[in-house]
């Protein structure tokens, strides 16, 4: 692993502008036309058990996938680190330096990355022919899942910008008073204490995963601990500011 340089963020540029807006009209693009060929391809009772089955599910994975990133940016690699540091690894470092700096970031921005981070996956599913006319059910349950679980995570940081600030959207308050997205008590715990409350949609896996420590075992795996304080890898922890 890299070893730790700098955090500071890079400066965003127009490339890097134009680059989200291309990502996030290519996800739109492609999460369009995979509804569009699921909605002509199956009957309605099969759609919509489809739906009812992929939504939940969609928002889980889309929840353990923000947790699974917002560990690793949080716990290695640099800002400076070839590709990832400027993508990945600087925002997540910000966030934790000036918590509420993601509030005033524009829409493209907050998008892009998670955008474009389902492009090849919604792609290569649109480019999966249908083997007959009519899609059977474990097909639309694959669809619709993807596409669940795509338009959480283009929603994530959305979702995750909103437990930081001051007024949220009404309808966005509505659905954190009732646990269905990440509201500013619960994601206070992860800036309280670093280790804990990674996931960033919907947080409904913090608390099997924090109880499981299951974040905590695989650092140690992936730095071979044999006991405390043993290391063959050191990872770049992300410095703390005032929270």
């Amino acid at each position: 692993m890299a070893a730790q340089r700098s955090d500071s963020p890079p400066t965003r540029t127009p490339g890097a502008a134009l680059v989200d807006l291309a990502s996030v009209a290519a996800f739109a693009g492609l999460w369009l036309a995979l509804g569009v060929r699921l909605a002509r391809g199956g009957d309605t009772a099969t759609l919509l058990l489809a739906i009812a089955l992929a939504a939940p599910l969609g928002l889980v994975l889309a929840d353990l996938a923000s947790g699974v990133v917002h560990w690793l940016a949080d716990t290695w690699f640099d800002a400076a680190t070839p590709v990832v540091g400027r993508l990945v690894i600087a925002p997540f470092r910000e966030h934790h330096r000036a918590p509420d700096a993601i509030v005033r970031h524009g829409f493209l921005e907050v998008t892009g990355n998670n955008a474009l981070a389902c492009v090849p996956g919604l792609a290569a599913l649109l480019a999966w022919p249908l083997v007959e006319e009519r899609v059977d059910l474990w097909r639309a349950l694959l669809e619709a899942t993807a596409l669940a679980t795509a338009a959480a995570v283009g929603a994530t940081n959305h979702l995750h910008r909103w437990a930081h600030a001051t007024r949220a959207p009404r309808a966005v308050a509505w659905l954190q008073r009732r646990g269905l997205a990440l509201s500013p008590a619960r994601h206070a715990a992860h800036h309280v204490a670093a280790d804990r409350a990674y996931c960033v949609a919907t947080g409904w896996l913090n608390p099997l995963l924090d109880r499981s420590g299951l974040f905590p075992a695989l650092e140690r795996a992936l730095r071979g601990d044999r006991a405390p304080g043993q290391s063959r890898m050191r990872p770049a922890r992300a410095r703390r500011g005032p929270q």
